[in-house]
């Protein structure tokens, strides 16, 4: 089922052009970068959802926090798979607009 985003995306990938090209694939990398630090660094620090107390629903509470929270995680990490592979689609549009493979990987440096 398509999302209201799914057009939106479809909107703007309408919207590139020679000149634009090349900056879209970068702010869709730059992104993907930004969440998987994010992402990476929530992840090492998160020990998980520990019992509330010694009742007897404690254990599984937490359990159930714990897979809710790992399935959101995974989600926000099939999203960022979408953004890469977004991004490098736009690889084969700039191409077709005449860059070099040298011209689309200089076009992105991460952190700078």
């Amino acid at each position: 089922m398509a999302t209201p985003l799914d057009a939106a995306a479809r909107a703007l990938a309408l919207q590139v052009n020679r000149d634009t090209v090349l900056q879209a694939r970068a702010a869709l990398l730059d992104e993907a970068r930004r969440l998987d630090l994010e992402l990476d660094k929530r992840a090492h620090a998160f020990g998980g959802v520990g019992e509330c107390g010694g009742d007897p629903v404690s254990p599984e509470a937490a359990g159930a926090f714990n897979e809710r929270i790992n399935a959101l995680v995974m989600s926000c990490r099939d999203y960022n798979r979408d953004l890469h592979a977004a991004a490098y689609a736009l690889d084969a549009t700039a191409r077709v607009y005449g860059y070099t493979d040298d011209e689309i990987a200089a076009s992105y440096r991460p952190g700078s």
